[in-house]
């Protein structure tokens, strides 16, 4: 079935309204969160504004992805024929009715009778370098809604985000240049050095919540490729950025430092890219929009100011100079006006800028074997490595203030990173790799992506061991089958040390033991091009067709050949069809294994788990006018828990480990309070510490409920699925909720902050020990009042709302009079003081802050009331 299906219908509905769920609580928060902040009753911190932005962009994220179907993708090392093959799936099944274009009745510049992608978009200029750009090809209907308003400029360029564009300069440093050695690495003395003194340069008053997000992306993907260099948890990133507001500028040297080691060439280079993409979606278009004849150029790595193609029928000759830039409804175009160029802004810059082109394609006009390929999934044709040259463990460069040094970076960065992109998003459901003949220089590489695709799509438990789809959706195709036999007379010592080097060097495990020990990966193709890299029948007859024949029986009698490619004989015979090359047997397997389901179940999951988060943080925000109903209610939740912990008996030691492991704060979660003392007050806050310190702690009080707690408890329990039916994660969201209207409460949170405020105000002359000392203590202090729960010092009597029922002994739940006392000590106390703690939280009075009941309606609204 053709995409979408019901079930993709479905998604998208449920995501557009989890994206729409977003804007009206982004709008609420708008509208109400500036009367409650003068009001000072039910002030939404800044941290908890933060995470409504970061899930609405989720939400975003999803919904963009629902409208994307599942893909076929081509990758391999660059020269290998991925352009050719695209060319091949390409093929228009009438020469005078191009499949290239969104409507065949739209005419030029839209549509070209006879619009080649061979002849007039892929570049002829036997570069050895990736594009770096990845060519996304996808019918009308799938093509970008706003953008199809637009009808004379049919190809479509998205373009990077500044965390991608921080990705890719990061990725392609390590890659190009020479690497400094260990001064350039990451613990927390050192990176907070880096924050304190960059904010001494560039102070400003609050977080940029946007930069925060950037570089937490940035930072998370750095430290997952180098855990030795990055050493410093996420968390604890966070806390630096929120406790160390910075002015763009400090944001930008901060990128600098920990991306591409502070070298000021790649920081104006990032700063030249960041400006053009804000610049291109300045009237809220999110990419460039191309006239045909503009293709070629953005595809070409060399930047070659003119192409020619004598065989092409409507762009013979097209020079840089007949493209002009514009804006055409609020969007970036590169159009064709011959002599009236070139564009403002350097080709480079736009390529640099670049993550994917979306080129729309008819598929009513493609050959038979692929129509029915394309009308259901997507195809894409992905950068690939350079085939040889350096790797990421030799120096290329000490500078970057060359054009071409600055070229290569950005061009290896992209290319390293796009693929993972790809992959991570579950949006290449089948992968082709092509291998040409020769020693692969990037076989490390290639073992790894494969590796990282197998996961994504098949997991851990499956992949490659138990994989049992016949045929796998992982294909190889072995390319430049006739420059093998050229010069020297064909034998299957070619096809063996083809192979050999595939089996021993690249892919050892999955072509050994696929599906099973000792199984061999058997879903190899011979694929040619005929008439371009190989020969045709005219050519095959004038050098003799006994020469093809002897390769053929060498093919054959290669062991190799023998255990790795099935139905070897057929393959063969079909790749020396003219026209054909073998593509027509991919196109039946694409077929066959190429599924949504597995994208639809992740997105589903994804989805879910949005709408779950955005529910959370509304209702933290929603105050039940009924004192005594909500107090009821919590009274209800926390016997709910203590009956938890002791429903199954052999299980408590485990439960309270989990409750007192999610509960406890971590150290970066309590460094905006602990270096309270020595923040910026100097030139930023002059006001005396007893007085800044009450809304910081109720803020991460706030945010330790609403955020940290409730995705700890989902994490821990994610991963321990073994220990039994865990608490409902609504359940232990609404318990750190009425845990901290406790904590903030009148009488409880004046004695919190006056410990806490001795503490922060601790003198001791040494400036390192002093952090250690005061960060140490305000973390001891907070995790014995949430655990505890309460103030440790104050007794607590049974509650009398609470039927005054008894504790109940844990040594006689477990049967056992040994019991930990520790363990015996946790339950019996909260037993105790649980119930009495959480109804505290409720007040005896209700202040109904602004908006509540426009909160309650769009909760009602959204199901979630």
């Amino acid at each position: 079935m053709a995409f979408p299906n019901d079930r993709d219908r479905q998604l998208q509905r449920d995501t557009r309204e989890t994206l729409a769920f977003a804007d009206e609580l982004m709008e609420w928060m708008g509208t109400f969160n500036p009367q409650r902040k003068a009001a000072r009753v039910g002030l939404i911190p800044v941290d908890e504004e933060f995470q409504l932005l970061s899930l609405r962009r989720k939400a975003s994220s999803l919904y963009r992805s629902s409208k994307v179907p599942a893909a076929a993708a081509v990758y391999g090392p660059s020269q290998v024929g991925k352009s050719l093959f695209v060319g091949r799936v390409l093929q228009p099944q009438d020469p005078h009715a191009s499949p290239l274009g969104r409507d065949e009745n739209a005419g030029p510049p839209a549509y070209y009778p006879r619009l080649s992608f061979e002849h007039d978009l892929n570049p002829r200029c036997g570069s050895q370098e990736a594009t770096a750009i990845v060519s996304r090809f996808t019918t009308k209907d799938r093509f970008d809604e706003e953008a199809r308003q637009v009808q004379e400029y049919p190809v479509l360029v998205r373009g990077l985000s500044r965390s991608e564009w921080l990705r890719v300069l990061s990725r392609g440093f390590r890659s190009e240049c020479s690497m400094p050695g260990k001064e350039w690495m990451f613990d927390e003395s050192s990176l907070e050095e880096v924050f304190s003194k960059t904010a001494v340069k560039y102070p400003a008053w609050e977080t940029d919540r946007q930069w925060r997000m950037d570089l937490l992306d940035v930072y998370t993907y750095l430290q997952r490729r180098e855990p030795l260099r990055y050493q410093v948890e996420e968390a604890y990133v966070n806390g630096l950025l929120s406790r160390y507001p910075l002015a763009h500028p400090g944001y930008v040297d901060i990128a600098a430092k920990l991306c591409w080691a502070d070298w000021p060439d790649l920081t104006a280079l990032f700063l030249r890219i960041e400006g053009f993409l804000e610049r291109i979606r300045q009237h809220g278009r999110d990419g460039i929009l191309l006239h045909w004849a503009a293709v070629r150029f953005l595809l070409d790595s060399q930047q070659k100011s003119w192409h020619e193609s004598p065989a092409s029928f409507h762009f013979p000759r097209v020079d840089w100079c007949d493209i002009v830039d514009q804006f055409v409804d609020g969007w970036y175009v590169l159009d064709y006006q011959p002599g009236q160029g070139p564009p403002r802004e350097p080709l480079t810059t736009i390529q640099a800028a670049m993550l994917e082109m979306v080129i729309p394609i008819l598929p009513d006009r493609l050959n038979p074997e692929w129509r029915s390929v394309l009308a259901e999934i997507d195809f894409l044709d992905i950068p690939g490595m350079r085939a040889s040259g350096s790797g990421e463990t030799t120096a290329v460069v000490d500078d970057a203030s060359a054009p071409e040094a600055q070229q290569n970076i950005v061009k290896r960065g992209k290319v390293f990173y796009l693929f993972e992109r790809y992959i991570e998003e579950l949006q290449a459901q089948t992968l082709l790799m092509l291998i040409r003949g020769g020693k692969l220089e990037v076989s490390g590489y290639l073992k790894e992506y494969v590796e990282k695709w197998g996961l994504m799509r098949y997991g851990k438990d499956r992949w490659p061991h138990r994989v049992q789809d016949r045929p796998p959706a992982f294909f190889l195709g072995l390319t430049g089958i006739d420059e093998e036999f050229e010069k020297d007379h064909p034998t299957s010592s070619l096809y063996d040390a083809r192979l050999k080097d595939l089996v021993h060097r690249t892919f050892t495990e999955v072509m050994l033991n696929f599906g099973g020990p000792g199984q061999p990966f058997t879903n190899v193709y011979p694929i040619r091009y005929p008439g371009t890299w190989d020969n045709d029948e005219p050519r095959r007859r004038q050098f003799g067709r006994d020469k093809w024949d002897k390769a053929r029986e060498a093919f054959l009698a290669s062991p190799y050949v023998q255990r790795h490619v099935e139905d070897a004989a057929r393959k063969w015979d079909i790749a020396m069809q003219d026209g054909d090359g073998g593509a027509s047997l991919l196109a039946a397997a694409f077929r066959h294994v190429t599924s949504s389901h597995r994208k639809q179940d992740e997105l589903q999951s994804w989805q879910r788990e949005t709408r779950q988060q955005l529910e959370n943080l509304a209702r933290s925000w929603l105050v039940d006018p009924n004192a005594n109903a909500d107090r009821e209610r919590r009274i209800r939740l926390a016997q709910n828990v203590l009956d938890w912990f002791l429903r199954e008996p052999s299980l408590i030691n485990r439960r309270v480990l989990a409750m007192k492991e999610t509960l406890s704060f971590r150290r970066g979660d309590v460094l905006a309070i602990a270096d309270i003392a020595d923040v910026q007050q100097e030139y930023l806050n002059p006001l005396p510490l007893e007085s800044r310190l009450p809304d910081v702690l109720r803020t991460m009080l706030r945010t330790w409920a609403t955020t940290w707690a409730p995705d700890r408890w989902q994490d821990y329990t994610a991963r321990h699925r073994e220990a039994g039916q865990w608490l409902d994660g609504e359940a232990f969201a609404a318990l750190t909720r009425y845990l901290a209207d406790y904590l903030t409460s009148e009488t409880v949170f004046a004695g919190l902050c006056d410990r806490i405020g001795r503490v922060a105000g601790l003198k001791v002359a040494n400036l390192a020990d002093r952090r250690v000392a005061r960060r140490k203590l305000v973390r001891m202090i907070l995790n014995d009042y949430v655990t505890c729960p309460g103030d440790p010092a104050e007794t607590i009597e049974p509650l009398a709302e609470n039927g005054n029922r008894p504790p109940v002994a844990v040594a006689a739940v477990n049967g056992d009079s040994r019991s930990t006392p520790l363990l015996t000590a946790f339950v019996e106390r909260w037993q105790v003081r649980l119930p009495a703690v959480v109804a505290a939280g409720a007040g005896n009075k209700v202040n109904i802050p602004a908006g509540n009941s426009e909160l309650f309606e769009i909760l009602q609204n959204y199901g979630a009331s």
